[in-house]
C-alpha cells in the first residue's frame, strides 16, 4: 500500500486473568481472532494487532495468565497470516508486549506511555522505556516499539508534543509515534504537520493516527500520516464477542488503495 499502514486492531473479549473473564476457552478466543486477521488480510490491511481490550477494569500490568493466553491468541494470528502482527497489552504493559511479540513472532508493540508520566483510570502511569528496553536485550529481540505521544485514555502531565515526542525517540528509543486527537483526524494530521515542521519528528520516523478514523476522513489520514490504526470501527457490534465486519474492513481497505493511487 505504498508505504502506508493500515493497521486493523483485534479488541479481544476478556482474557483468563481479567476480573471480568466469563470463561471462554482460550482456544475459541484464538480461532476467532485467527479469522478475523484472515478477514483483514484478504481487506488489504497491512497489519494487525492483538488487544486486550475488553478486560475490565483493565490494569495498568498484567499477569502471567493473560499474557498466556495472549501469546496463545498472537501465534494462531501469525500461523495463518502474513501481514505485520502487533501487539498492545494492558493500559501500559510494555514489557509483556515485547515478550509476546518475540514469542510469537510479531513485529511491533504499541506503548501507551514509554516516557513521561500520565494520569489514568488505575492511578499515575510512569513511562516504561526502561524496562523495555531491558526486556528486548534479555531476548535478543528487535521488534519496534510505537509509542503513543498523548494516549488517547489516559491524560499526559506535559501537553507538548513536541518535548512528548523528543522524549519517546531520544530517550525512549521508540521506532515511531503515534498522535490521537479527541477532536478528530483533522486535527491529528495539524499535529503530525507541526512536528515535521518543527524538526521534533525527523522526516525518517513513521507517525502514525491512534484511533477516530472512518471512511469519512480516512482520505485525511493518508494524506497527513504514514498509518492509521482502525479498532472499533471495523467491529460489526458494542459487546465483547463483536467481530471484524467484512463488509467494513473491504469498504476500508479498498478506500485506502483509492487515496494512494
Amino acid at each position: 500500500m505504498s508505504g502506508f499502514r493500515l493497521v486493523g486492531v483485534l479488541h479481544l473479549p476478556p482474557l483468563p486473568g481479567a476480573a471480568n473473564y466469563e470463561g471462554r476457552p482460550v482456544a475459541e478466543i484464538a480461532a476467532a481472532a485467527a479469522d478475523d486477521a484472515r478477514i483483514l488480510e484478504a481487506a488489504g490491511f497491512t497489519d494487525v494487532m492483538i488487544q486486550d481490550a475488553s478486560d475490565e477494569p483493565q490494569p495498568t500490568l498484567v499477569g502471567a495468565a493473560t499474557v498466556a493466553a495472549l501469546a496463545v491468541v498472537g501465534a494462531a494470528v501469525r500461523a495463518t497470516t502474513t501481514i505485520g502482527l502487533g501487539v498492545v497489552v494492558g493500559h501500559n504493559d510494555g514489557p509483556s508486549g515485547v515478550a509476546i511479540a518475540h514469542a510469537v513472532g510479531a513485529s511491533f508493540v504499541r506503548v501507551k506511555v514509554l516516557t513521561g508520566v500520565s494520569i489514568g483510570p488505575t492511578g499515575w502511569m510512569e513511562g516504561c522505556s526502561l524496562e523495555v528496553a531491558h526486556t528486548k536485550r534479555l531476548l535478543g529481540s528487535d521488534v519496534e516499539i510505537w509509542a503513543d505521544l498523548h494516549e488517547a485514555t489516559s491524560l499526559a502531565l506535559s501537553g507538548d508534543l513536541a518535548w512528548a515526542a523528543a522524549q519517546a525517540l531520544d530517550f525512549g528509543g521508540a521506532d515511531a509515534v503515534i498522535v490521537t486527537r479527541d477532536s478528530g483526524v483533522a486535527d491529528a494530521v495539524a499535529d503530525i504537520a507541526a512536528l515535521r515542521a518543527s524538526g521534533a519528528v525527523a522526516a525518517d520516523v513513521p507517525v502514525y493516527i491512534g484511533g477516530r478514523v472512518n471512511g469519512s476522513n480516512l482520505a485525511t489520514a493518508v494524506g497527513g500520516s504514514d498509518g492509521a490504526i482502525l479498532g472499533s470501527v471495523l467491529k460489526d457490534g458494542d459487546g465483547y464477542d463483536a467481530r471484524i465486519d467484512p463488509t467494513t474492513a473491504t469498504s476500508l481497505g479498498d478506500a485506502a488503495r483509492g487515496h494512494l493511487a
